[in-house]
């Protein structure tokens, strides 16, 4: 019996990294290591900005860090599904506000690094703006007048909604959910799946 139960503990899988790293934090940079390139890629394709990427994926990782003990799932495809939950989160607060938030990396006192500009293009390469810009411009111009002329405003002309409030007549709430539906409308050019990692 006392072999069962040894050879049972030493075939049963290991938990996900976000579980152990509750009280280990080596677990969480583990964690880090393994997907922090992928978040980066995804954010790189949705805003175009390899600086900008780099600041969501660090407040990604640092609330991640933060909420570790609350995440229940048990295998690896459930803990990146996690982890890219508060990606999204990450990408709808920086939309709705036109900055990235930066509350959890003040709290860990985590200063996120700079790109150079070689770092920078290899990233952008990765990710394949130059042609997801021409995708992007194309599914833009097939949205109706209201979306598209919101996203251009708010997210390619860093328009603020206030402004674009008062100069449309229109409350921000209204802006904001056009720009809201122009870019879920937009998403799908977007979600094709990276799989080529930086090195």
């Amino acid at each position: 019996m006392h072999q069962m139960a040894l050879r049972w503990r030493q075939t049963r899988p290991e938990p996900p990294l976000l579980r152990r790293a509750a009280d280990d934090p080596a677990a969480f940079d583990e964690l880090y290591d393994e997907l922090a390139q992928r978040v980066l890629l995804f954010f790189t394709r949705r805003v175009f900005d390899g600086q900008l990427a780099l600041d969501l994926t660090g407040e990604t990782f640092a609330t991640a860090f933060q909420r570790r003990r609350s995440f229940r799932g048990t295998t690896a495809e459930e803990q990146e599904g996690w982890v890219f939950a508060i990606a999204r989160s990450q990408l709808s607060h920086y939309w709705r506000r036109g900055r990235v938030e930066r509350a959890a990396l003040q709290r860990l006192g985590v200063e996120v690094p700079a790109m150079g500009d070689a770092e920078l293009e290899r990233v952008e390469e990765l990710a394949g703006t130059a042609q997801l810009r021409t995708r992007v411009a194309h599914e833009l111009s097939r949205l109706p007048a209201d979306q598209r002329e919101a996203v251009q405003a708010h997210v390619v002309d860093e328009r603020p909604y206030s402004e674009l409030a008062d100069e449309w007549g229109v409350s921000e709430q209204t802006i904001r959910a056009r720009v809201s539906r122009g870019l879920r409308r937009l998403g799908a050019t977007l979600d094709e799946p990276v799989t080529e990692r930086v090195h």
